[in-house]
């Protein structure tokens, strides 16, 4: 059994004390729910599932961290906003939080109840945050391994909402950094218990040799991918926004903001914060910061390790970020659920759809694994601009998927939430659909899953893991210059989310039920008895 399992830990947030910060400990682990396998079964498959690594250029300037801002408890008007998503304390670690985990995968060589090798890491969307070049650039160095330097922008210095000089310093903002002479401390600290980290602006930008996956890894396309904080479409506008010397500070004061969050949209189409009429700050432009194009994606293809990563020439050539692969007699079917029109909601267009009839009529296959970024449930963003193919969403492809008694299983991300849901029919034929929480919120983990059958059933092994990283805080702060001490911190402030701290949106959700974790869950073969 690999290490990563031996210990049979879980991480937990602790008691908070009277900011409501919470410490992170350790607790006896999860026992896998369901009954459990006989030696009777065959191993299949066996894959990690990592989902929303959200690798972000935090320095970005067309980054939407100021809409995010009329969310928190304490602003009068967050209980109109609901949650924005567009600003975190942690992302500025995301490329040390998916090294860790990277070294942490490289230590799992088997299934723990199968023993059967690792077939392949499957990462279903979300590897970038703001659909930049230099995020894709990163994602991929980390992944194969090589000198990262997670930096942008002007290299001698910060430039994301975390400033220092009183002149530009936002108490909005958590500021690892401390208060500027003159000024009132940032409202995370004073209001949430944020720590002081003082240096921490400097070693996030640090150059590091990524370690690299020592697994095949498979590439699915997610809405952060493609969109700016994977909801609007770039233009001309954004465009040079996004390369250029100007961050926005404040929003124009004539600005209806209900009506603009109202066009911050999980459906399309969706608009972006007017740049005019609001106060900017200059920093260091760089053309690296551009928007993907859809023909961006076809970097993946061409890394330098594996096999194209799911991706096949055809995608290069069509722009197509939909394939399919082969894994033994197991087929992996990969969705590009995308809307990119606008919203974050997904969907798939009619071009698509009509392929996944005929991948799926394909009588070679022993059974199919879907991959999306969307879960099927949120597949309901049916904009399409006039004179444009219309989308297909949840009600006429789930018809369509319990048509066909080979798929077995569905595996998603994009709500940042470990859970897991059966699909199918009154007689009990189905799928199980599987999704996994991010690298970016709580509780930051991946997930083994093993596949099994027998002559009468499929039984699947569902196992969550954390990254192997520091709890305490003391600990993941005394030494900044360790990426594995930076993914530690990156967790402990995920797990103090000050906007999730109950309600419908409380972090406790997304590290979801007992029966979302640790599972054997079961299938019943088409025409056989229980």
């Amino acid at each position: 059994m690999s290490d990563v399992f031996t210990s049979w830990q879980k991480i937990v947030r602790g008691a908070p004390n009277e900011k409501g910060w919470r410490t992170l400990e350790y607790e006896e682990g999860e026992e896998h729910r369901g009954e459990d396998l006989s030696v009777e079964f065959n191993p299949i498959l066996t894959l990690i599932h990592l989902s929303d690594l959200h690798i972000c250029d935090a320095q970005s300037p067309v980054r939407a961290e100021i809409v995010d801002r009329f969310a928190d408890p304490h602003n009068p008007i967050s209980e109109h906003i609901g949650l924005v998503g567009a600003y975190r304390a942690q992302e500025i670690l995301t490329a040390q939080t998916l090294e860790s985990m990277i070294q942490t995968t490289n230590l799992i060589d088997t299934g723990i109840f199968s023993q059967r090798q690792v077939d392949a890491i499957v990462i279903t969307g979300d590897v970038t945050d703001n659909a930049q070049a230099n995020e894709l650039d990163w994602y991929l160095t980390l992944l194969d391994g090589g000198e990262i330097v997670p930096d942008s922008g002007d290299h001698t210095r910060w430039e994301g909402v975390a400033q220092t000089d009183p002149a530009t310093y936002d108490p909005s903002y958590w500021n690892p950094e401390g208060t500027p002479a003159g000024c009132i401390e940032d409202y995370p600290r004073a209001l949430y218990g944020f720590p002081t980290v003082q240096g921490l602006t400097d070693a996030v930008r640090q150059p590091f040799v990524a370690t690299g996956t020592k697994h095949k890894w498979l590439a699915t396309h997610g809405n952060h991918d493609a969109l700016l904080q994977g909801t609007v479409p770039s233009d001309d506008v954004l465009q040079a926004f996004a390369v250029g010397n100007q961050k926005l500070t404040e929003l124009s004061p004539s600005l209806d903001l209900q009506e603009f969050v109202s066009k911050w949209s999980e459906v399309g189409p969706a608009a972006y914060p007017p740049l005019d009429g609001g106060k900017v700050r200059f920093i260091e432009p760089d053309p690296r910061r551009r928007a993907n194009q859809p023909s961006d994606w076809a970097k993946i293809h061409l890394s330098c390790s594996h096999d194209g990563h799911g991706l096949t020439a055809d995608n290069v050539t069509h722009g197509t970020k939909y394939w399919f692969k082969d894994l033994g007699n197991i087929r992996l079917i990969s969705l590009d659920t995308v809307n990119i029109h606008g919203g974050w909601q997904g969907s798939i267009d009619e071009s698509q759809f009509l392929w996944l009839k005929r991948v799926l009529s394909d009588v070679a296959p022993q059974y199919f694994v879907l991959l999306s970024h969307h879960p099927l449930h949120t597949l309901y963003n049916d904009y399409t601009p006039i004179n444009m193919d219309r989308r297909v969403c949840v009600e006429e492809l789930t018809q369509e998927l319990l048509k066909h008694d080979r798929i077995i299983a569905w595996l998603a991300g994009h709500n940042h939430e470990n859970e897991i849901r059966f699909i199918g029919d009154e007689a009990g034929f189905g799928f199980w659909h599987v999704m996994t929480a991010s690298l970016i919120d709580w509780p930051q983990q991946g997930r083994l899953l093993e596949f099994f059958e027998n002559e009468s059933h499929i039984a699947i092994a569902s196992t969550v893991f954390d990254h192997q990283s520091p709890v305490d805080l003391e600990e993941a702060t005394t030494n900044l210059a360790s990426p594995i001490n930076l993914a530690g911190l990156s967790r402990l402030l995920s797990a103090n989310d000050w906007q999730r701290r109950g309600g419908r949106f409380d972090l406790e959700n997304m590290a979801g039920e007992v029966s979302d974790r640790n599972r054997i869950l079961w299938l019943k073969k088409v025409g056989k008895d229980e």
